[in-house]
């Protein structure tokens, strides 16, 4: 009976640790998504920062692509 106990219990961990990677996942937050530079005059460059913070409990990897 003792033994039961243990394989049930190993056996409850395994299913959590499972269960837990599925759901594990990047999440990427971006504080003030939207940007409106307005009018800008032809061949003037702006530059604007976004920032991205990862949320999730993965790592977050992301590609940046001009305009």
């Amino acid at each position: 009976m003792q033994r039961l106990h243990y394989i049930l219990i190993a056996a409850f961990a395994a299913v959590v640790l499972i269960i837990s990677n599925t759901y594990a996942a990047p999440k990427a937050l971006i504080e003030n998504p939207v940007f409106d530079a307005g009018q800008i005059p032809q061949g003037k460059k702006i530059e604007h920062d976004f920032i991205i913070t990862n949320t999730g409990d993965e790592v977050l990897t992301y590609k940046i692509k001009g305009c």
